[in-house]
């Protein structure tokens, strides 16, 4: 018998929320093995794929951005801080979508990092519970190792 992790725990990572982030992993690995394995997929060529995950990317540090957006809102003492942490990765994921390659992807290993770091320290600082620490930096390895990946991938 398998117990779940208790999302009443500070270290328990909520099983929907593992879940739901090791999902959203599905598009940065899949497009990243699509990207080395089959670049030329029949009627899916290197540049769909390149723009697919470039593109799911940029929603993807929108999203985080969000997150920091609504820990802006429990904590006052801090909201100018975290108001500019959260908006800041979706305009570097805006002007990646308008770089050229391999120089987006560049971009938005850079993003992914230094989210994940500011994400660790907000942790670290109590602002979050430990088990967001957790996933973040596995979410955050899987996902710079999959942008790497497609980024030496390149032709």
């Amino acid at each position: 018998m398998t117990t779940s992790p208790d999302p009443t725990l500070p270290h328990s990572i909520p099983r929907t929320a593992l879940l739901l982030g090791l999902g959203g992993l599905l598009p940065f690995v899949g497009l990243a093995v699509a990207m080395i394995a089959a670049p030329d997929l029949p009627g899916v060529g290197p540049r769909t794929l390149h723009m697919a995950l470039v593109t799911y990317s940029a929603l993807i540090a929108s999203f985080l951005g969000g997150v920091r957006w609504g820990n802006a809102l429990c904590v006052p003492e801090q909201q100018t801080r975290e108001f500019i942490i959260a908006v800041l990765p979706s305009l570097v994921a805006w002007l990646a979508l308008a770089t050229p390659r391999p120089y987006d992807l560049m971009m938005l290993i850079g993003i992914f990092l230094a989210l994940g770091v500011s994400d660790v320290g907000l942790v670290l600082s109590g602002g979050a519970p430990r088990w967001y620490g957790k996933l973040r930096v596995v979410l955050t390895a899987i996902v710079t190792l999959s942008l790497l990946a497609a980024l030496l991938a390149q032709p």
